[in-house]
């Protein structure tokens, strides 16, 4: 894996999985985020400054980490239906193993050109892989 990696979509039949990584795990959520919204509208990464720019806050607190990243990930999900926007970005303002607040940037959009019905809780393992030294983990997004 090149180290500028920070996500691959691995599509299956009913689901689409996604390999995340990250040198902290601000940055694996950040990446996942990333992941996220490249599926959701291809074009929409980078920005342009010519794009409408939307913004939304976030505030989720859960459990764990893994269901934090799952919580996270459908809070975008279900903004970016009512918004009518793809997040791409996120600043966040209050991180901890079960809890994070921030603001989410991204851009506007009439539709998306995948739907994600569900982030799935089963098989999410955040963990630092001993011989990377990065936090991965492996996300399905149900389509």
């Amino acid at each position: 894996m090149p180290m500028n990696k920070k996500f691959e979509i691995i599509p299956e039949d009913a689901s689409v999985r996604v390999h995340v990584w990250g040198r902290t795990v601000r940055e694996l959520f950040c990446n996942a985020l990333a992941g996220l919204a490249a599926y959701m509208k291809p074009d929409a990464v980078p920005l342009s400054k010519n794009q409408q720019q939307a913004t939304q806050e976030i505030s989720i607190e859960t459990v764990d980490l893994n269901s934090l990243l799952v919580d996270f990930l459908s809070g975008v999900i279900a903004h970016a239906d009512s918004k009518g926007a793809v997040f791409t970005g996120v600043t966040f303002k209050k991180f901890g193993e079960n809890f994070l607040s921030g603001e989410l940037a991204g851009i506007a959009t009439d539709r998306f050109e995948n739907e994600i019905r569900a982030v799935s809780y089963s098989d999410v393992d955040v963990r630092k892989n001993p011989r990377t030294g990065l936090y991965e983990a492996l996300l399905t997004f149900e389509v």
